[in-house]
């Protein structure tokens, strides 16, 4: 890591996990300049990467201002981490979930309907990885993320291939509040991606958009209690409307 990555993450993380609160005015650039021993160049990329995931606002000739939390990029994987890194954000994750169950059951039918044999070989090699490293939490995220890759690669929607980052970003920024490593958990994970496939590989859009409401929903329990929370069910594919923060 070079020195404007260790400045973003070192910047980033202090504006997510709150040492600088929203409004608030930054050092200058000379400043941090003399502080870290750095170049204006570095800094100035630093501040044009934060400025990118929506944390800083550079204002010409009044300086950097911390943005509200409201409008960060939370589609970037770094804000997610960064955010998510200090603990439970119930609020945070619960609009992850939301989310997550807005689009993917539309995705999973849109690929029972469209996938064609190339991407069946994608999802099912996916699918294979995960259930051949059920006791390896690194391979076994890595290839459920691959799958849902493909999943969303088949729906052969131009906008929607424009997602799968932030997908990908999603998942795994609630994959440490989600996953459970007993044999039980785990093989429920794997039936719940081999019938998702399965509905695709027969072209069934029903069963397929049915099949990911079913993940979503146990990933929402999970969720609710890794983060110590009691909430009622909701219509629609989670279960919960509402986690307090």
């Amino acid at each position: 890591m070079n020195k404007t990555e260790r400045l973003t993450q070192l910047f980033g993380k202090r504006i997510t996990q709150g040492e600088f609160a929203p409004g608030s005015a930054l050092p200058s650039e000379a400043d941090l300049c003399a502080h870290f021993g750095v170049s204006r160049n570095i800094i100035r990329e630093v501040v044009k990467v934060l400025s990118t995931k929506k944390l800083i606002d550079a204002q010409r000739y009044r300086g950097l201002f911390v943005m509200p939390a409201e409008c960060w990029n939370y589609l970037d994987a770094d804000v997610l981490e960064w955010t998510l890194e200090k603990g439970n954000n119930p609020a945070l994750i619960r609009s992850l979930i939301e989310v997550r169950s807005l689009i993917e059951p539309t995705i999973s039918r849109w690929a029972a309907e469209r996938a064609t044999a190339v991407d069946l070989v994608e999802i099912e090699a996916s699918y294979n990885e995960m259930a051949a490293n059920p006791t390896r939490p690194d391979l076994f995220h890595e290839a459920d993320i691959r799958f849902h890759r493909a999943v969303l690669i088949a729906t052969h929607n131009v906008v929607m291939k424009q997602l799968s980052d932030a997908v990908s970003a999603l998942q795994r920024a609630i994959f440490d509040f989600t996953f459970e490593r007993d044999a039980t958990h785990m093989g429920l994970t794997i039936n719940e991606h081999r019938e998702l496939f399965d509905a695709i590989r027969r072209k069934n859009p029903q069963a397929a958009e049915s099949a990911a409401c079913r993940m979503i929903e146990r990933t929402a329990q999970r969720a609710l209690s890794a983060t110590h929370q009691v909430d009622g069910n909701a219509d629609g594919c989670t279960p919960f409307s509402r986690i307090d923060a």
